[in-house]
């Protein structure tokens, strides 16, 4: 037996090590696989699917062969759970919308304050280039939700339980974006609640389709849509760009609405939206698996047809059993006449 595969925690953590130095590989090839081809345009959408290519195969195949999954795509979270409520389809389109909403809720306090400058650029390149970046960031969410919800996160969950494995996930987001520059306190705090809002999206429904159209919708609308920046990154969006002016804990500052407080009570107030609108599919999943016993039975098959000789005795039976009532005794007679 492999030391990766087997039931324990031990082995658990081992196949953790291993898909996290798995990750860590495939982002390097794949950035040089990219670079070969020498597209400037879209060497960002190239890395990004070289890399959800290798995660979906190497994690598929660590499940196959260490966890003994039979199906190991469905385990993580990539196909539809057979006794989920909704379809991948619709669940994806309840992540977008509910990722879609905070960005508007978090928008409409900016837009109100007067602080919001679009500029245009409605030019054929510009169009083309929107619809390389639209594609860029839904294979770029679906990637991060694969390592971050997929196989490594279920090995974190074997390891040490889905309640701490959230935690250690928050902490973990929280202390990568403190190592941005101009992230500031409100950013830690952001991507820690982000975190804990994708994950529980994920641990509700068992799938990926709900975080990745949470994460999808939310990187799509602030940098695309609205053209802001995104962790700092202002070349998101070809066709708009948008300034916005007022305090830094409305606007993020240089850094975007993701380094505002203002954010921080939005992915809060999200979080308890994405509880209401699972718990018909949380409770669902949550419900035992009940197994077949007993004497099997076929339904939906004809009897097997009698023999000539069953007919006859069956012919000869009676079809009908009577049961008569025993006589009523005759009364006693009278000695004293």
């Amino acid at each position: 037996m492999s030391i990766f595969s087997g039931p324990g925690r031990m082995r658990a953590l081992l196949r953790l090590v291993l898909a996290v130095a798995f990750y860590v590989v495939a982002q390097s090839v794949a950035a040089q696989a990219a670079r070969g081809f020498h597209a400037d345009d879209g060497d960002s959408l190239l890395r990004n699917l070289f890399l959800l290519f290798m995660e979906i195969v190497g994690f598929g195949a660590m499940g196959l062969l260490f966890d003994r999954q039979r199906q190991p795509l469905r385990a993580m979270g990539l196909l539809r759970q057979p006794d989920a409520e909704a379809g991948a389809l619709r669940q994806f389109a309840m992540g977008a919308a509910l990722g879609w909403g905070m960005v508007a809720a978090l928008m409409l306090p900016i837009a109100l304050s007067g602080g919001l400058y679009v500029h245009l650029w409605l030019t054929p390149r510009a169009c083309v280039l929107f619809a390389i970046q639209l594609v860029t960031l839904a294979l770029a969410a679906l990637a991060n939700e694969v390592v971050f919800r997929g196989y490594p996160f279920q090995r974190l969950t074997e390891t040490i339980g889905p309640v701490a494995a959230t935690l250690l996930a928050c902490v973990v987001f929280g202390l990568l974006r403190s190592e941005t520059p101009d992230a500031g306190t409100a950013g830690i705090w952001v991507s820690a609640i982000a975190a804990l809002l994708l994950t529980l999206a994920y641990l509700r429904t068992r799938a990926l389709w709900l975080p990745w159209g949470i994460h999808f919708a939310w990187l799509a609308s602030m940098g695309l849509l609205f053209g802001l920046p995104l962790a700092g990154n202002t070349d998101n969006s070809s066709l708009i760009q948008c300034n916005a002016y007022g305090p830094h804990w409305l606007t993020g500052g240089d850094y975007g609405p993701e380094a505002g407080w203002l954010a921080a009570w939005v992915l809060l107030a999200g979080i308890f939206v994405l509880l209401r609108m699972t718990r018909n599919i949380a409770w669902r999943m949550q419900q035992p698996i009940l197994h077949p016993a007993g004497i099997a039975v076929e339904i939906g098959q004809h009897p097997p047809m009698a023999s000539p000789t069953t007919a006859k005795e069956e012919a000869a039976a009676p079809s009908l059993v009577q049961i008569v009532p025993l006589a009523t005794p005759p009364a006693p007679e009278d000695t004293h006449r």
